[in-house]
């Protein structure tokens, strides 16, 4: 089986380049003067004629298009091969959970990977509707597949048993945390009942029968409903730029923002506080309202609905601009919801080719107010107790006048004006080392990768700890490998040297390995006694308190069994799940029953002992029983595939003579017990029906 995947994907390297050759063609768009604010100059220079300034249009306009169409390509493949990386990434957790739990562990984690494989599928199927009118489709796959691939990792990470667990929270901590949210019940206490009552008014207004000839209540009562929300969510609102004077008699202020999120768009216009705004909104759409008030606040001044059965959205507005309600209107042009790249996706052919042509042709002018959000919709995921900056930057563009919106319909249509509003938002957003115009860099993206998916990347881990080939011996002598017979098959076996034993026959553990080896080592001494290694730690007789490797450590006479290929993963799980064992209990290595266990769970083997099924008969209490297991049957992990061992020995007998003379101290060992037992219950008895026979007595 592989290891991981790499710390960089080799796709990303092309990606960057791209990313590279844009930089440049955006720098000279801006050189040039083709950009949003270069544009916007050239229409306001009364100089020029209109026959020299259409062919100066005409080039930018060119320019614009082609930027825009690598822009779009760069975003598609961006996303492309970001959805690739991750279902190779989900496919890798798949595997190492089967590996390192078995497949009959965590059904509902198999269950969440097939979904989030068939949403992936789906993503694939909407990805060429980049741009379209059913590019909604494709975000919310997008989204849906996003959050549940960062839910998933979490998940698999959580199952990792060498993750650090947070300390048990103490009294103290209790304490400080009940007054912290007392002072926070007492300082939002005024903003919930601000929030109520707007609720209120906007409901009262919703069913109100007579509409105001004038002026938009509705939208200003959702104004001070989200400025108590915001108080009460601890948001803050920056605008950046200059707000518009008010349109005149003969004009119409169109305000177009890049759509993040709902709430955004409300936080950012109640901070605006203009006076009266209608507004372009899907109210079937809002959650957690009843229909009846829906179809109440669908007839209200300041609210257009927009969607099924809901007529015609654009007639229904300038009904109320020819009405004198209001002069100011908010727009979505670029449609539903942006996806997690912060991209600016085009906008919608509507915008410049019906709705603006229609106000016109009203009467009006129509003035067009850019609108861009420096922070995505993740500034809503941001929990209301962290310490992270909980505050919006708005950026205002500089506005198209009335006559600059006629010069570009006049020159290109309504692509023109849509090419840009969009340029006026991709100048806003921001540029540094992290993103470009906004959108994340794929450095970032790479980042990205790394952080939130780290649990389906790079856990569980199936990398060998680097340990040499064989154990180091410092001796002049070799260790000598041979085969020889054991139970009807024949096995490979390793001779330690003799002179690298002491007069005891034992042989320090510092003489086979350094200290900061990552060695997995299982042995068998006299008197029948199994003790383990891992690492720079021995467990030996009582697990739970683990010695540190001295000069003292030996390795006995006896046999020896090495895992050379060993992932450092259950190396640490090894090492964690023996700490954390209760210090009181009196269980230890000697019991073969819980050395399977512990290797099964915490190092990814597999020991055909059938200790599931038989825990408590005396094949799984005897060690000669799991040594002989060990070298005859060998040992697999849960996918069936074979773990390498090594078999080592201190002397010439075979291994079969070992582990026989192992087997007679084990009997005579179990003898003793059973013959201490017995005396031991004789004399209970015996004492007792003395104490009895002298009570009746």
């Amino acid at each position: 089986m592989s290891t991981t995947l790499p710390a960089r994907p080799s796709g990303f390297q092309e990606l960057r380049r791209l990313e590279e050759s844009l930089q440049l063609e955006w720098e000279r768009l801006q050189e040039e003067g083709h950009g949003y604010a270069g544009v916007q100059a050239l229409l306001a220079d009364a100089k020029l004629e209109p026959e020299e300034r259409e062919p100066l249009l005409r080039a930018a306009r060119e320019a614009q298009e082609a930027f825009f169409a690598k822009l779009d390509d760069l975003q598609r493949r961006i996303h492309g091969h970001f959805m690739e990386q991750v279902v190779r990434a989900l496919e890798r957790a798949m595997l190492t959970l089967r590996g390192f739990y078995g497949p009959r562990r965590h059904r509902g984690l198999y269950r969440r990977h097939k979904k989030l494989v068939t949403l992936a599928e789906r993503y694939r199927e909407f990805e060429p509707l980049y741009g379209t009118r059913q590019d909604h489709k494709r975000i919310k796959a997008y989204q849906r597949f996003y959050a549940g691939v960062v839910d998933f990792s979490q998940r698999v990470r959580a199952l990792d048993p060498t993750m650090p667990r947070p300390a048990p929270p103490t009294l103290w901590d209790d304490l400080h945390h009940a007054r912290l949210a007392l002072f926070r019940w007492a300082r939002r206490s005024g903003a919930a009942l601000r929030l109520v009552w707007a609720a209120l008014c906007v409901v009262t207004i919703a069913v109100r029968k007579k509409q105001p000839e004038r002026g938009t209540p509705f939208t200003n009562h959702v104004d001070h409903f989200f400025r108590a929300l915001c108080d009460l969510r601890g948001w803050k609102v920056e605008v950046i730029g200059e707000p518009p004077a008010e349109a005149g008699a003969g004009t119409v202020t169109l305000y177009t923002p890049t759509h993040r999120h709902g709430i955004t768009d409300n936080a950012t216009f109640c901070h605006l506080r203009l006076p009266d705004y209608l507004v372009f909104n899907a109210v079937d759409q809002v959650q957690l309202i009843p229909q009846w008030l829906k179809d109440r606040a669908a007839t209200t001044n300041g609210l257009v609905p927009v969607g099924k059965g809901r007529g015609p959205s654009v007639e229904h507005a300038l009904e109320m601009l020819e009405a004198g309600i209001t002069r100011n209107v908010l727009i979505y042009p670029e449609g539903t919801v942006s996806e997690g790249f912060r991209g600016t996706r085009p906008l919608r052919p509507n915008f410049g080719d019906k709705l603006v042509p229609a106000i016109r042709r009203a009467g009006p002018g129509v003035r067009i107010v850019p609108i861009s959000y420096l922070d995505n919709a993740r500034f809503l995921d941001i929990p209301p107790r962290s310490k992270v900056d909980r505050t919006l930057r708005v950026a205002l563009s500089p506005a198209l006048e009335a006559p600059m919106v006629d010069a570009l319909l006049a020159s290109d249509g309504g692509a023109f004006l849509n090419g840009m509003v969009r340029l006026a938002w991709l100048e806003s957003l921001v540029t540094d080392a992290d993103h470009f115009l906004g959108h994340d860099r794929v450095t970032a993206i790479e980042s990205r990768l790394d952080r939130e998916l780290d649990g389906i990347r790079y856990w569980g881990s199936l990398a060998s700890a680097p340990v040499p080939d064989l154990l180091r011996v410092q001796s002049e002598e070799p260790i000598v490998a041979r085969e020889e017979p054991f139970r009807g098959k024949r096995v490979r076996v390793l001779r330690l040297p003799d002179d690298v034993r002491d007069a005891n026959g034992r042989i320090p553990l510092p003489d086979l390995k350094p200290s900061d080896s990552d060695e997995f080592l299982i042995g068998i001494r006299k008197p029948s006694h199994i003790y383990m290694n891992v690492g720079n730690q021995r467990f030996d007789g009582d697990i739970f308190r683990p010695l540190r490797v001295r000069e003292r450590d030996y390795v006995y006479p006896g046999i020896l069994i090495r895992f050379p290929r060993v992932p450092v993963k259950s190396l640490n799980a090894i090492r964690r799940g023996l700490e954390e064992l209760p210090g009181r209990e009196r269980r230890t290595l000697t019991c073969a029953n819980s050395a399977c266990r512990m290797m099964a769970k915490a190092a990814n083997m597999k020991i055909d002992d059938r200790a599931d099924l038989r825990p408590f008969l005396p094949s799984h209490v005897l060690p000669t029983r799991t040594i002989r297991k060990l070298i005859e049957r060998g040992v697999t992990n849960h996918m069936g595939e074979r773990v390498d061992i090594q078999i080592y020995k201190t002397d010439d007998r075979p291994l079969e003579t070992i582990l026989a003379e192992a087997r007679r101290e084990e009997i005579r060992i179990a003898r003793d017990h059973l013959r201490a037992i017995s005396v031991d219950l004789l004399h209970k008895a015996s004492a007792t029906l003395r104490s009895l026979w002298r009570r009746v007595h």
